[in-house]
């Protein structure tokens, strides 16, 4: 494997796995209550990978700035994102969570940009607002297939993108210096101890009874815990680290693609006419970003030489 080519494989292998994230979310939260799924997903990671991450000594930040990305990504990613995307998927359609998750790659290069303090371009920022116009329609738009999708759910969804593309560009960045494992380890171990508490409290406050035992909810969950927050964090981490932002974000293109495509093989669900006239803009708009990125890349390549 090249150098060159390591981020864009380590980027396909996240966004494959984070393609059943919907579809897997859903049938976890059918027989689960989703608080206590966003809850146990992240804990038991945790109780994985700290212990993994003690074993094998892997190294930690050695300096404040590498620190308060690391927490950032903690707090936003495996905390903030992990419990507001399930409640929200709860109450939307796979169809509406894959397709607003496609608005990643335009907030981490927005998050990304205002890090690094890189103001980006003019066509980048028409792209952004071709695609959240798609973004609108598709929220708008109730009817999705075999589910309703709500208000509120989309609303809820769409604001842990914003969580987690903020994770996306931090532990990006502490990935580039302590590597993507130990970023990884050391983020959900971080998030695991945060929300630990919030699961004792809950599990002694909500009857047991409203715990449904149906057992595919928990294979849903114990594909999260494995494929969704370690192996594919560990990859994307990777990808980000060595292939910078602006090279890697607009990969994510393609997961709305994976997400469907489950939802149409597992979930059942049919696209609708709103569904394929937002999936058509908000395209259009990544496609201008992307566009507009590689210019942006050319152009620093081109006055470096």
């Amino acid at each position: 494997m090249t150098e060159r080519a390591s981020p864009y494989l380590l980027a396909s292998v996240a966004i494959i796995l984070w393609g059943a994230t919907p579809a897997a979310t859903l049938i976890a939260v059918e027989g689960i209550d989703p608080v206590t799924v966003g809850l146990v997903r992240t804990i038991t990671a945790a109780l994985i990978l700290f212990p993994l991450a003690m074993l094998l000594k892997l190294p930690a930040p050695t300096d404040r700035e590498c620190w308060i990305d690391l927490v950032t990504s903690a707090l936003t990613g495996f905390a903030g994102y992990t419990l507001i995307f399930t409640v929200g998927q709860k109450l939307t359609s796979t169809n509406h969570a894959a397709l607003i998750l496609a608005s990643a790659p335009i907030f981490t290069g927005l998050i990304g940009s205002v890090m690094e303090r890189k103001w980006l371009a003019r066509s980048w920022w028409l792209g952004a607002a071709v695609a959240l116009v798609g973004e609108a329609i598709l929220i708008t738009s109730q009817a999705s297939g075999t589910r309703t999708a709500s208000l509120t759910g989309d609303l809820l969804v769409l604001v842990s993108v914003v969580f987690v593309s903020t994770s996306y560009v931090t532990g990006g960045r502490s990935s580039s210096k302590i590597g993507n494992w130990p970023t990884i380890a050391w983020s959900i171990s971080i998030a695991g101890a945060i929300l630990a508490p919030v699961l004792t409290w809950r599990l002694a406050t909500v009857h047991l009874a409203r715990f449904n035992s149906v057992q595919s909810s928990w294979f849903a969950v114990l594909y999260l815990v494995l494929f969704t927050s370690i192996i594919g964090w560990a990859a994307w981490y990777g990808a980000i680290g060595r292939g910078g932002v602006g090279r890697i974000a607009p990969i994510q293109f393609a997961q709305p693609v994976v997400s469907l495509l489950i939802a149409l093989a597992i979930i059942r669900e049919t696209i609708t006419a709103p569904v394929l006239l937002s999936i058509f803009v908000i395209f259009t708009g990544l496609i201008i970003t992307k566009i507009s990125m590689k210019k942006v890349n050319l152009t620093h390549e081109q006055s470096a030489t």
